[in-house]
């Protein structure tokens, strides 16, 4: 029973070590059809591009790039944290606010890709701003977004809260972090990003408490 226990756990273990290698070779493939997808829209324009181009810069076949992103739009919008960030976020300490969370999140995540490539990430901005293909994908990974964001606030706090608080919260907490970039790219990527982050969040956090002030009784004395 011990040798069958073992052999199962092995099993496993090797079954997830191939789970990770396959997900890694994957990431490495969209980066370099990525990378080939900004060096033929830097020089040619979005909308000159075509699918069959960025396949013959990649050295691949467009069937095999739809394999990687269902749409142009998406080879603009993926980056490698997008199927890490729901556990990050899950990570965060039980007691944190979810403004805290999510800015402790955004710092991780956004700050890699600016950190490593502000060009690049520049690019990816400002045809998410400027291309209105790019901005309809946008704004509907977004919607996709505030729902796995809510259920994720809902399963760290544990106790209820109703869906339209948190639709509402994870709303607004990804609307700031559009505020902050759309304001770098707006600026020419020439800001401090993570900067312009907390200068966003911070101005939610006054803007909520400014909220949810008791406004003052005002009379007469008598």
């Amino acid at each position: 029973m011990a040798t069958e226990t073992t052999s199962q756990g092995g099993k496993q273990r090797r079954g997830a070590r191939s789970h990770d290698l396959r997900e890694r070779k994957r990431t490495r493939t969209r980066l370099m059809i990525q990378s080939e997808a900004f060096r033929l829209f830097a020089q040619k324009g979005y909308a000159q591009t075509t699918v069959e181009e960025i396949a013959d810069a990649a050295a691949i076949s467009p069937r095999t790039f739809f394999r990687y992103f269902p749409s142009k739009e998406d080879v603009v919008l993926w980056d490698e944290w997008d199927p890490l960030t729901p556990a990050l976020l899950e990570a965060r300490p039980v007691e944190e606010s979810m403004i805290e969370t999510f800015r402790a999140v955004i710092r991780e995540t956004l700050g890699d890709l600016y950190r490593r490539d502000p060009e690049r990430l520049l690019l990816r901005i400002r045809l998410a701003a400027t291309v209105p293909e790019v901005r309809a994908r946008f704004l509907d990974a977004q919607t996709h977004g505030i729902e796995d964001l809510a259920e994720v606030f809902a399963a760290k706090r544990g106790a209820p809260i109703d869906d339209l608080t948190l639709r509402v919260a994870a709303s607004v907490l990804l609307s700031t972090i559009s505020v902050a970039t759309d304001t770098w790219q707006s600026g020419g990527g020439k800001a401090d990003l993570l900067a312009l982050v907390d200068d966003a969040t911070d101005a939610l956090v006054s803007v909520a408490h400014d909220l949810s002030a008791k406004p003052a009784t005002t009379g007469t004395n008598p």
